[in-house]
């Protein structure tokens, strides 16, 4: 079972808002904090932040949409055993240029594995 902290929680509209003022900088950290949040979910090392920015960059963005495949498979069978298509959304939502959307969904049911279903 995952730690009862806040400290995975974010306020969705608050990230999406810098990483769109930022030109996708803080995308970056919200990428990070949400490794961070499903590696404890899953109590286990799984997602590190330097190899999936390295193989982003050299994919030329292509592993990132499988990363957000896996990152919404791993959430769901956490968070949302009852849906199994969370990863599937977040592969079409990526691939359409829409990753952002796809971080929000994932973001917010981390949110709600931990407790805060407001944000």
């Amino acid at each position: 079972m995952p730690s009862r902290s806040d400290e995975h929680v974010k306020n969705i509209a608050l990230c999406v808002v810098l990483s769109l003022v930022t030109c996708g900088i803080y995308n970056l950290y919200w990428q990070h904090t949400k490794m961070l949040a499903v590696n404890d979910m899953l109590q286990q090392e799984k997602y590190s932040f330097l190899p999936w920015l390295l193989f982003t960059v050299v994919t030329c963005g292509l592993y990132h949409i499988y990363h957000q495949y896996r990152l919404g498979e791993d959430i769901a069978k956490i968070a949302r055993p009852d849906q199994k298509n969370d990863g599937l959304m977040a592969l079409i939502l990526s691939a359409l240029g829409l990753s952002i959307v796809a971080d929000a969904i994932q973001q917010s049911h981390i949110n709600t594995e931990y407790g805060d279903d407001s944000l």
